[in-house]
């Protein structure tokens, strides 16, 4: 439970940017995040893990995807 709690923070402010998290996979060197942003679905590669950074460079990390 503390893990959910943990990466619901990351949730929210993305939340706030206009960012909806649909999914997170983990990997074995990153994340794959597939999130909805103006209407349209993205899927990104990061190198690294969400539990590394902080909430706010997550979500610049989604942006620049965009």
């Amino acid at each position: 439970m503390v893990a959910l709690r943990k990466y619901q923070q990351y949730k929210e402010v993305a939340l706030s940017a206009g960012i909806k998290i649909l999914d997170i996979y983990r990997g074995r060197d990153g994340e794959v995040v597939r999130f909805l942003f103006r209407g349209r679905v993205y899927v990104v590669n990061i190198k690294g893990f969400r539990g590394n950074m902080k909430p706010e460079e997550f979500v610049e990390l989604l942006k620049k995807a965009v």
